[in-house]
């Protein structure tokens, strides 16, 4: 039934234990490899999308017991966060996914300080 494999990323958690200096310890971020459906997103939820300003790239379904919250996946090989989650039914979620490529490409690049402002009259 499973056609995919999708690697969960959960980012690492601060922990309150400090090394003999009394700074944080850090923790790895962990990551689990799931199976999972790739499905395609629909035309409104793709451009109900784009009005947000995201990108809906796809969508994955696995079991709700794999899903622990994670808002990083990778899959085969591209790495996307998870917009939104849905429960299709008892066992099953549906994550919606954006590309973090396009995501760091939507955004317009601000002006730096010592540039010149462009000017809006004619």
């Amino acid at each position: 039934m499973w056609a995919h494999e999708v690697t969960l990323l959960k980012e690492a958690e601060a922990t309150p234990r400090t090394n003999s200096n009394g700074f944080p310890i850090a923790t790895e971020p962990t990551e689990r490899t799931v199976f999972c459906n790739k499905k395609s997103v629909g035309y409104a939820e793709y451009f109900s999308s784009q009005q947000a300003g995201l990108t809906a790239s796809l969508k994955v379904e696995l079991y709700k017991v794999d899903y622990e919250g994670e808002l990083l996946v990778v899959l085969e090989g591209k790495r996307y966060s998870v917009l939104k989650t849905y429960e299709i039914n008892d066992d099953l979620i549906e994550l919606t996914l954006s590309d973090l490529k396009q995501q760091a490409t939507n955004v317009e690049p601000q002006p730096q300080p010592d540039e010149p402002q462009p000017s809006t009259s004619s």
